[in-house]
């Protein structure tokens, strides 16, 4: 007996496929029907295990049995001449044929009809304090989004991988690098569009073998922009395409192949930005703003390439001084690279936040940033970075001699920095540190929410955000945002968030954040630091002693003197956010903190703009805070 032929004469093949088809369609019915009555999940899981466990059966009846005008009889029993075998093939091809015909009018009932846009969900439920719950690390841009269904991410949102590196040698992924960021950064400035940060990006670098749907599916975006370049000689071939990774299908796609020139090189990163642009207005009929062109940063391409060498660290922070060679050489190159002057002034200001800042001490850091980025304005008075840099040093010297800068004209400057540079984090970070040390926390807090939404791995506004959070009394708010900024990465290890742990009561955390400051390396009390710290009015002249010790051996600029300043020691003059928690309120109280505020222009401020909830005016010249 041929066992195929046999499965055949018994309907057993047409049997399974009648089955299979039914079972999907009976779980898709099921799967719609059950939540309508508030079925729970086990119900529709149920009823797929049973179908399983029926199709082994089902087969096993349909070999032994055979279907007749008297019922159902042995296959055995029944002779060929009396069998309706091929007649009842015949109608379990018709049924088998509209089963399938019904399958896929489901599947594209399910992809192909339209779907109303969905409505905007709720706001989550606000704290009992009625301030606002703090928003998810993946909250898209400012601006309306329509949303895209199928991929449960918006129709105008995209991510742009870093391009690979093809050139011969393999050592042009800096090159590579630059190029897909300037494109990012273009898109970014597209009204309506939504751009995955840079650093949730590139942390996909190299795998692209996981499939862009996937990849899409994790930066939560509707497009990806991948590349590559090849750069050899005076050559330079780059690859762009356009991915919907919803339906995993190319919208545009275009290699360009040019005399390598920062002029040509500069025109392309623009024709790729508008095609892209392009490409999602005509294939899915949405509208986002005009492109920005790409800016033309310098006529020099080795100065241009040293500055994309040194772009890298600037983001992440590293190799100072290695930074500060780069970007030297590319200005020696082009005395007029605004951009490379604007970020070396940058690298020697944030270097006086380091163990060892560039040029020796902190002050001739903060002179250096001061000389570079008096040169870049002078070249460009708007550059957004250089003129963050310009009154970020002269906020550091309010109150001395050298400082010409009034507490309003800082902030004046940072807005108008700002509006130049929108999206820059530092220049976000900076004005929401000004905001939150006159006591204008919800100003302080747009700034730093707005920072986490461009970039929710830049550590310095999460801390500050969660400071600000605690400043408000939204205590659950600040511990929820440091554990949500500790599960990206974007912790810091200083001053600033060893006191908001003490703050918080998370002892635990304090700990593994003073072990991590290089500023108390050799300092062997962490215990009774954040005992005292949690009593400041007892006698601690022993442990500020100690921390003194270690702060000649070349700490930071506000470590040290911040934990002294809780200690009791009220001589010191600091100007940060954590000067408003409670641990510094007999700090507040005292002449060094009246003169800080003074000499720093903030009273006149205050009396200009209004005083915060925590202060108030005492006369003309005078004042209290809580």
């Amino acid at each position: 007996m041929n066992l195929l032929k046999e499965l055949q004469r018994r309907n057993v093949i047409r049997m399974a496929g009648l089955y299979l088809v039914g079972a999907w369609l009976v779980t898709q019915v099921a799967g719609t029907v059950f939540p309508m009555f508030g079925a729970p999940d086990w119900v529709a899981r149920s009823v797929v295990i049973v179908l399983a466990i029926g199709f082994i059966p089902a087969l096993i009846v349909s070999w032994v049995f055979e279907l007749t005008p008297e019922g159902l009889k042995r296959d055995s029993e029944v002779t060929r001449s009396e069998s309706i075998a091929p007649q009842t093939a015949r109608r379990m091809d018709v049924l088998l044929l509209v089963g399938l015909v019904a399958v896929v009018a489901v599947v594209a009932a399910d992809r192909f009809w339209p779907r109303p846009a969905q409505a905007p969900v709720a706001a989550a439920t606000a704290p009992a304090t009625g301030a606002p719950a703090p928003a998810p690390d993946t909250a898209p841009a400012a601006g309306a989004l329509s949303t895209d269904m199928l991929s449960g991410a918006p129709a105008q949102s995209i991510a742009v991988l870093p391009f690979a590196d093809l050139s011969p040698v393999g050592d042009q992924a800096y090159f590579a690098d630059g190029i897909s960021d300037e494109i990012l950064n273009v898109l970014v400035s597209v009204k309506g569009l939504s751009v995955a940060s840079r650093t949730s990006s590139f942390q996909f670098r190299s795998q692209q073998s996981m499939g862009i749907p996937a990849i899409a599916g994790a930066l939560k975006v509707r497009h990806v922009l991948e590349g590559s370049v090849r750069r050899a000689g005076d050559r330079i071939r780059i690859t762009a395409q356009l991915i919907d990774a919803s339906r995993d299908a190319h919208l545009w796609s275009e290699t360009f192949d040019r005399t390598l020139t920062t002029e040509k090189l500069f025109d392309i990163q623009d024709e790729i930005a508008r095609a892209i642009v392009a490409a999602i207005d005509s294939n899915l009929g949405v509208r986002v703003g005009a492109v920005d062109s790409v800016p033309q940063r310098t006529g020099n391409l080795d100065a241009y390439a040293l500055y994309l060498k040194a772009r890298p660290s600037y983001y992440r922070r590293e190799n100072f001084q290695q930074m500060a060679d780069l970007l030297g050489q590319a200005v020696e190159l082009d005395p007029t690279f605004v951009d490379a002057l604007a970020m070396r002034a940058s690298v020697f200001q944030l270097s006086t936040h380091r163990p060892q800042p560039l040029g020796g001490t902190s002050e001739q850091a903060r002179e250096t940033a001061r000389t570079l980025g008096e040169q870049a304005l002078a070249l460009d008075p708007g550059h957004g970075l250089a003129l963050g840099v310009i009154t970020f040093v002269r906020t550091l010297e309010r109150g001395s001699t050298a400082s010409t800068q009034s507490f309003a004209e800082g902030l004046q400057r940072y807005t108008k920095a700002l509006e130049r540079d929108p999206n820059n984090l530092d220049l976000r970070n900076w004005r929401g540190r000004q905001f939150a040390w006159a006591g204008r926390f919800e100003a302080a807090e747009a700034d730093w929410r707005r920072c986490r939404e461009i970039e929710p791995i830049y550590a310095p506004c999460r801390i500050n955000l969660a400071i600000v959070l605690f400043l408000q009394g939204r205590r659950v708010d600040a511990s929820a945002e440091l554990v949500a900024a500790a599960a990206k990465g974007a912790t810091l290890s200083d001053s600033v968030s060893l006191l908001l742990a003490q703050a918080l009561d998370q002892r635990e955390a304090f700990y593994f954040n003073a072990n991590a400051m290089q500023s108390l390396r050799g300092f062997y009390a962490f215990d009774e630091l954040y005992d005292a710290l949690g009593k400041p009015k007892g006698d601690y002249a022993l442990l500020r002693s100690r921390l003194a010790a270690l702060q000649e051996t070349g700490s930071t600029a506000t470590d040290i003197p911040s934990l002294q300043i809780a200690l009791g020691d009220h001589e010191e003059r600091v100007s940060i956010p954590v000067i408003w928690l409670p641990i510094f309120a007999d700090y507040r109280q005292s002449a060094a903190f009246k003169a800080s505020v003074i000499d720093g222009g903030l009273l006149a401020y205050w009396q200009a703009e209004g005083f915060p909830p925590q202060c108030k005016p005492l006369g003309t010249a005078d004042f209290e805070c809580e």
